[in-house]
């Protein structure tokens, strides 16, 4: 270190630097021009902080515009020393974890390069998946599309057509069933087409897709116990066969890699999220959060995909919720894995499946009747805490999910 320059440099080979300052880090500090540069010249530079070093708050807006590229990591072993928005910047503990995740980082690249060559991702499916998103699309962009692939057409008509959209009478074309379900209905038919594909592609990982689909039925009949409508139930069941995409792809990117996660979570009752990041420096919720995008889906599912095992989640979102609850439960009481709790939920699903019955019972009570008010809210209430209240709730999903089995090859993983 010398006087003209208040910072170390090594080289830690593989396009990977790392600069280390000693001091307080204003903008003016002779590292902001070092970093300029170094930023520019390798794939990541790692800012190292000594216990005497922080990064002052004027710094900010040098940060902001430093971390834009996603290359910078910091190490700092305190989080006071950091009294800045990092940003797209990433903080570690110790200079092992920054490396680790520039190990994560080049899987990722890897991981995704791979993915999109796969044939879910060059399907008319997926040429949909992005043309939904445009909220102005019209069934003739739809048709323009589906006309080139009968088969894409008669197998989102058999979907169409299933038991979950409840149809007495079955659709005979696409245009029935725009009229029908809409423009979402579409959308929901098109991510079940998008898993069946990526089923087919992953076809050896039966116990992961026998989870998803698991999850994507008990999800979407915790959502009709909450009491959603027919939309939001639909939405719940995409987002639950979906969520664990991310596993899916990094299972398929280094199957022996991630035997030694299952081991570890097995043997060392680590979750799977410390488990991934162990082995390959990123977890499958990062990693599905990514995809989603890529895929072209929509927004509902980012969050799904990539905090399903978050510890708190906004209590408003009943969707990523209704999974979460439903994959903890299989985790938990089917699987034997370590879980996410989810128990802190239920109160609110309590909540607002009173609410919702309250309304539904008030409205049909407008015309009069003789059961007085009062004690039709009491009986909602009991009925509700009966339902999302353990150990009640694991046994109605328990013989939920008996059923789902029993019914056919799906619920069997087949």
């Amino acid at each position: 270190m010398t006087q003209q320059y208040p910072f170390q440099i090594r080289n830690h080979g593989e396009n990977v630097i790392e600069i280390i300052v000693g001091d307080v880090v204003k903008p003016e500090h002779k590292i902001t021009e070092a970093l300029h540069i170094l930023l520019k010249k390798f794939e990541f530079v790692i800012l190292s902080l000594k216990p005497t070093a922080s990064l002052h708050p004027s710094f900010a807006e040098s940060m902001a515009e430093l971390s834009a590229a996603g290359k910078l990591l910091v190490v700092a072993c305190e989080d006071e020393q950091i009294q800045v928005d990092l940003h797209q910047a990433r903080k570690f503990a110790d200079l092992k974890g920054a490396q680790h995740r520039v190990e994560g980082e080049r899987n990722v690249s890897k991981i995704l390069k791979h993915i999109s060559s796969l044939a879910p991702l060059q399907s008319s499916a997926n040429k949909l998946m992005h043309m939904l998103r445009n909220p102005d699309v019209k069934f003739e962009d739809i048709e323009e599309v589906t006309r080139k692939d009968p088969k894409l057409v008669m197998r989102m008509l058999k979907i169409a057509n299933s038991a979950f959209f409840m149809r007495r009478m079955p659709f005979e074309d696409l245009k029935a069933v725009v009229t029908f379900l809409g423009i979402d209905g579409i959308r929901q038919i098109i991510l079940h087409e998008t898993f069946e594909g990526f089923a087919q592609v992953f076809a050896n990982q039966r116990d992961k897709l026998a989870h998803m689909r698991r999850c994507a039925h008990l999800a979407a009949y915790i959502g009709k116990l909450l009491g959603g409508d027919q939309s939001f139930i639909s939405k719940i069941s995409s987002a639950g066969m979906l969520h664990d995409l991310g596993a899916l792809a990094l299972c398929f990117y280094d199957s022996k890699e991630y035997s030694r996660v299952t081991m570890k979570i097995r043997n060392d009752r680590k979750t799977v999220c410390e488990a991934e990041l162990e082995v390959f420096g990123i977890d499958h919720q990062e990693l599905g959060q990514l995809l989603a995008p890529k895929m072209g889906m929509p927004d509902y599912l980012g969050p799904v995909m990539g905090r399903h095992h978050d510890r708190t989640v906004p209590v408003d979102n009943h969707l990523l919720i209704a999974v979460m609850i439903a994959n903890g439960y299989l985790n938990q009481q089917i699987e034997r894995l370590s879980f996410t709790p989810y128990e802190q939920y239920l109160s609110v699903f309590n909540e607002e499946r009173r609410k919702r019955k309250s309304t539904a019972s008030l409205s049909k009570k407008s015309s009069g009747g003789e059961t007085k008010i009062a004690e039709i809210a009491a009986d909602q209430d009991k009925d509700s805490n009966e339902i999302f209240k353990i150990p009640q709730l694991y046994d109605v999903l328990k013989k939920e999910l008996d059923k789902f089995i029993m019914a056919g090859p799906e619920g069997m993983g087949m």
